[in-house]
């Protein structure tokens, strides 16, 4: 399950993943996600993962073709969570992106948000 929120007065987007992620969560909110970029890009992004039971197996080349797209738009990426698999996957993810991308425990989620709407790049 995923729920999304979005900022444009920071121009930061938020997701929260708390299960299995579906075709119809990724229908439901990709095209949000992508208006938001276009509208406010360089954006900051928060994704919490309170609990991630994986994703349907149709949605691999799609979320693809999304973070191709998307990516070059996002300067920050906070990934927020407690499982110890996320700051090694994130450190891999983080050496091949020119995106800013930094892990966080859930306890620190504040801190997480404030560091996505810290803007580095001038606008335009």
């Amino acid at each position: 399950m995923l729920t999304y929120s979005e900022d444009a007065a920071t121009r930061t987007a938020e997701i929260i993943v708390d299960g299995r992620i579906t075709r119809e969560d990724f229908d439901t909110i990709a095209p949000q996600i992508e208006a938001f970029v276009d509208a406010h890009a360089p954006i900051g992004f928060v994704e919490v993962i309170h609990r991630f039971d994986g994703f349907e197996a149709s949605l691999l080349w799609d979320g693809i073709k999304l973070d191709r797209r998307l990516l070059p738009h996002i300067e920050k990426v906070a990934v927020v969570g407690d499982q110890g698999w996320l700051t090694p996957i994130s450190k891999a993810a983080g050496a091949v992106l020119s995106t800013k991308l930094r892990t966080f425990a859930l306890a620190d989620l504040e801190d997480a948000r404030a560091w996505a709407r810290r803007r580095d790049m001038p606008e335009g």
